[in-house]
């Protein structure tokens, strides 16, 4: 059965999506779950509240807030009817991998409790942060953050080529040396922490 709720992440925070036909104590049960399931998944980020097309009423939208407070150190919960921007990616919070078939470009955000797997670029501007390892069959350019959320400090990143805006694996950050950017070569790299420093070295596929 379809939930009548769902989740995206957008560059400005995470945007909830309520389902206009659904009935609303099965919106509430969804949600309330959902709130009763979640990990600190959604901590330091705004939540949006989406509803367009919708008519709840106030007490409703009281009952949506309350339960909404649920979730682990939100920073603000607010109302839109806005059409969500293009720059989403649609992400599931659920099961231990995400697999993205597309290049990520400025602007868009991948936020994922566990392992994620694209099959293409992270271009710079784009961020990608996983609370497992992050593995990219392409050019990391952007920003990728590896065991984030209380992740293991064993995460680690594997790309078929490390040029990262910045680079972070649980709560250490590393920036890479400048190089030759004439350098059209791949050569797979895993980024990963040893005797607390962010180390980098040749990975083979």
């Amino acid at each position: 059965m379809k939930s009548p709720i769902t989740f995206q992440v957008a560059k400005n925070g995470i945007v909830l999506s309520l389902d206009a036909d659904a009935k609303f104590n099965n919106i509430k049960k969804a949600l309330k779950d959902h709130v009763d399931t979640a990990t600190n998944f959604y901590a330091g980020s705004d939540l949006y509240i989406n509803i367009a097309n919708s008519s709840f009423k106030i007490d409703q939208l009281n009952e949506i807030v309350n339960i909404a407070r649920g979730y682990k150190d939100v920073n603000n919960i607010i109302f839109t009817s806005d059409v969500v921007e293009e720059n989403i990616i649609e992400v599931k919070d659920e099961g231990e991998n995400t697999l993205i078939k597309r290049t990520l470009r400025s602007g868009q955000k991948i936020k994922k409790s566990g392992n994620v797997i694209i099959i293409g670029d992270i271009n710079p501007g784009a961020e990608v942060v996983a609370g497992g390892d992050i593995i990219v069959f392409g050019k990391i350019r952007g920003v990728v953050h590896a065991g984030a959320g209380g992740g293991s400090s064993e995460a680690s990143v594997i790309a078929l080529k490390l040029e990262p805006t910045q680079l972070r694996i649980s709560k250490k950050i590393a920036r890479p040396p400048e190089e030759d950017s004439n350098i059209k070569t791949l050569n797979p790299e895993r980024a990963f922490i040893q005797d607390g420093k962010i180390m980098v070295e040749d990975f083979e596929i």
